[in-house]
């Protein structure tokens, strides 16, 4: 099965706060991603992250997914979780890795996809997030 790609990037600088994922680099507005024609089913994504831990403190990091290209509902996926035990004490990454979703998907119809940090605020985490289609 050939597998399809659509990539969006974009950073989360509160907590518990939904934030959409609208850039593709250097790309500013590449306009609404859409379930590639063809395709039949979202078959995972692929994600990475990075936190700059301004606080002393844990966190965990979700990606959610929503729109008309996903008929059976909006996805939530963990991708990441940590800490630091003082401020300003680093970075904290979230390497390029692959979750399985493995749910239909409505062809040319858009999704959404967001950043979200959870726990206490880190400052910011910077998300890269493509959705992996299969047709």
């Amino acid at each position: 099965m050939p597998r399809l790609y659509r990539t969006r990037e974009g950073e989360a600088t509160a907590v518990d706060t939904k934030t959409q994922l609208t850039t593709l680099g250097s790309e500013t507005a590449p306009g609404p991603l859409l379930v590639p024609a063809g395709a039949t089913k979202l078959a995972g994504i692929i994600v990475a992250a990075i936190m700059n831990m301004a606080a002393a403190t844990s966190y965990s990091a979700l990606v959610r997914l929503e729109g008309p290209g996903l008929p059976e509902g909006p996805e939530v996926v963990a991708v990441g979780s940590g800490g630091v035990p003082v401020a300003t004490g680093g970075n904290a990454i979230v390497l390029g890795k692959f979750i399985p979703i493995n749910t239909p998907v409505t062809p040319t119809n858009e999704i959404l996809i967001f950043g979200e940090m959870t726990g206490t605020d880190v400052g910011q985490v910077s998300f890269g997030v493509t959705l992996v289609f299969e047709a």
